[in-house]
């Protein structure tokens, strides 16, 4: 396989190694603004989905607001519910800053976080596209550093790093750091942490591949980054945080507790989604990756309070001999027992 992953190399009327400014900017989400107050800016689309911690979001939103990218807009997409208790608390809090680069949509129904994501790329207008969710903060510099990433290196993806802090406004010791991201290989084996906030994508690209899987509230980010490199995607990675992640008790958008059946649907879209990747890779790089996936089911049916199937045991101890992951191999059997025994950390849902 090639480790560039089969690059497109596309000549793209807006990607110049510089953005080029001028000061008396007018309105910054005209696409037809005149050569004489803006010269090749594209426009960047922020979404941010938005369920209950109405309390978070004015924050948020402040943090889009304060980009330094002059041609930026921000697209509130509400999944409480149209007339729910929380989408109303939530359209009181965003109200004062609606206007024209500012919008709201409300669903008529709770759909989850990736059909609300989905939903605010279709209602967006600019070239580029990233996500914030809405416990969590932009740095003022994230849109316009990742953009200037993505059109010096011919990207259709970037994926950069974030810091954490706490609900009292304290930076966490700890920084999500990405690794080097270029082939499928990086991503398969890296160990990215490709939040939905990291990622800027072409919007064009975003919906040619189908953007986010709907039937997914866990891992949509890192399969819409899977799916994107099965389809030849230019990838890159900012080692420099450029937002900040909110680590609190609450309500998350994406889930990490699962029913027991809901783990195994779950493994099996992730299968499903990393198949033509698989079929790129080499056989060693594929067993390896069988091994990972295989064992992070068992351990998600482990931390969940399931049984463990004793042919998905047999599954991993297969993939996981072929590797020589012994520590791997040792772990999986020892949660098999436990789990067998009762012994798991949480109780079944």
């Amino acid at each position: 396989m090639n480790r560039k992953n089969g690059r497109r190399h596309t000549n793209r009327r807006s990607r110049h190694a510089t953005i080029r400014l001028h000061t008396d900017i007018t309105d910054p989400l005209s696409p037809m603004t005149p050569a004489s107050t803006m010269t090749d800016v594209p426009l960047v689309s922020v979404i941010i989905p938005m369920h209950g911690r109405s309390h978070f979001i004015e924050a948020a939103l402040r943090s889009v607001i304060a980009q330094t990218h002059p041609r930026v807009e921000t697209i509130l997409v509400d999944d409480n519910g149209e007339g729910s208790a929380n989408q109303l608390a939530t359209h009181e809090q965003v109200t004062p800053f609606l206007r024209p680069n500012v919008r709201y949509s409300a669903n008529p129904a709770n759909v989850g976080v990736s059909a609300t994501r989905n939903r605010g790329v279709e209602l967006a207008r600019g070239e580029y596209v990233t996500f914030l969710d809405d416990d969590d903060l932009y740095y003022e510099h994230k849109v316009a550093q990742q953009l200037q990433h993505m059109l010096d290196h011919k990207l259709d993806i970037s994926i950069c790093s974030f810091d954490r802090f706490d609900t009292d406004g304290e930076t966490q010791p700890s920084s999500a750091i990405q690794p080097p991201l270029t082939c499928a290989q990086d991503v398969l084996f890296g160990d990215p942490s490709p939040h939905a906030p990291t990622i800027m994508i072409e919007r064009a690209f975003f919906q040619r591949i189908g953007g986010f899987n709907e039937s997914l509230a866990y891992r949509e980010d890192l399969m819409l980054v899977t799916r994107a490199l099965s389809h030849g995607a230019a990838i890159g990675s900012i080692p420099q945080p450029l937002f900040n992640y909110r680590v609190h008790p609450g309500f998350r958008l994406s889930k990490k507790r699962f029913a027991c059946d809901e783990i195994d649907r779950i493994y099996a879209i992730i299968d499903e989604e990393e198949a033509e990747l698989r079929r790129q890779l080499r056989p060693a790089e594929r067993e390896r990756l069988l091994s990972a996936r295989r064992y992070k089911q068992l351990d998600a049916l482990f931390k969940n309070g399931c049984r463990i199937p004793f042919s998905l045991l047999a599954d991993t101890v297969r993939h996981t001999l072929k590797t020589g992951d012994r520590k791997r191999l040792l772990r999986g059997i020892s949660k098999y027992v436990r789990a067998a025994l009762g012994r798991n950390k949480h109780p079944t849902p």
